[in-house]
């Protein structure tokens, strides 16, 4: 049970991450090296190791 209680944590925070990012303004994202189209990929892979 706390194996699924982490995966709906991680997956909230990763949501939340998304948001954040989509938030941001083009230039900002440039800055970090992020396109907008990519944010959903960037998020995914950066969460994906805790996930398993």
């Amino acid at each position: 049970m706390f194996h699924h209680l982490k995966r709906v944590s991680i997956g909230l925070r990763a949501r939340r991450a998304e948001k954040a990012l989509h938030q941001l303004p083009d230039h900002i994202l440039k800055d970090i090296g992020i396109r907008r189209g990519a944010i959903a990929y960037a998020v995914r892979e950066h969460f994906k190791d805790r996930l398993v």
